[in-house]
């Protein structure tokens, strides 16, 4: 799966999506994203057009990821979970020196956290999605 499927699977795709923890496993070369997704219409009532379920993005066979600093004047000094936006990250992103040994057919996308104004890299072999909450 690729996260422009997993988009295109969700009543509203991944927009306003939060991101409420990140676990990386190294040994299984594993990087979870416990996200939590908004699943209301806008044609229902409130509170129904405001409910988000508690899913988890799964990035497989991780070759990298990296996080940028946050950006002094965001709102990184407060808790609690981040908006995120994605795209496929540019070129540019990756050292030459490194982008020739990531095996091809490598899914490398890059995270904006609105709150840090900052970026999450990753490059991973497979993405799979699950929910956590029932429905």
């Amino acid at each position: 799966m690729t996260l422009e499927e997993l988009e295109q699977s969700l009543p509203n795709g991944l927009h306003d999506a939060q991101i409420d923890k990140i676990t990386m496993d190294y040994l299984h070369s594993e990087l979870t994203l416990a996200v939590r997704v908004w699943v209301g219409l806008l044609s229902q009532p409130r509170p129904e057009k405001d409910r988000y379920r508690s899913s988890k993005i799964v990035f497989d066979k991780v070759h990298f990821f990296s996080i940028e600093l946050p950006q002094a004047g965001s709102s990184f000094k407060f808790s609690g979970s981040v908006w995120f936006s994605y795209e496929r990250m540019a070129p540019a992103v990756v050292p030459k020196e490194l982008a020739g040994s990531i095996p091809s057919g490598t899914q490398c996308y890059s995270l904006f956290v609105q709150d840090w104004l900052s970026r999450i890299h990753v490059c991973a072999a497979d993405v799979s999605f699950s929910w956590i909450d029932p429905v």
